[in-house]
């Protein structure tokens, strides 16, 4: 995966307080490897990616006191 493919990923993801973090911790691997990581690397980057872009966004959940009992 290019780092393009990579921004163009993170830019899919819905919550963006979770991409900046992922892309904060991605690029710094895209770097540590001179912008090719082994495959070994690239498959572990593919699984966040895969999973960052199923998750959804959470929702606010209200509780009632009346409901609990």
């Amino acid at each position: 995966m290019s780092s393009e493919e990579l921004e163009y990923r993170l830019a899919r993801i819905s919550d963006k307080k979770l991409a900046t973090e992922a892309r904060r911790f991605l690029l710094n691997l895209f770097l540590l490897f001179d912008d090719n990581p082994p495959p070994h690397i690239q498959t572990y980057i593919n699984e966040i990616m895969d999973l960052l872009e199923s998750k959804k966004v959470p929702e606010p959940v209200r509780l009632s006191m009346f409901n609990l009992f």
